[in-house]
């Protein structure tokens, strides 16, 4: 049976990006020699999913109101 991570994704740290074209990008950071490793890729994972999944239905809602 699956039980709740106990590393959550504001628990890790975020850093903020600028790229070329002037976007901006948060990540995660892991540490590498952590000794929760597999946690707190998990806990990135699950923040990644989050925001996407997010993205996505703002999107949804934006399209019916375009057409």
């Amino acid at each position: 049976m699956a039980t709740k991570a106990e590393i959550r994704p504001s628990d890790l740290e975020t850093r903020t990006y600028r790229l070329a074209d002037g976007t901006t990008v948060r990540k995660k950071v892991i540490q590498s020699n952590s000794p929760t490793l597999a946690e707190d890729i998990l806990a990135a994972f699950r923040s990644s999913v989050r925001s996407i999944r997010a993205e996505q239905r703002k999107r949804a809602r934006a399209l019916p109101a375009a057409e």
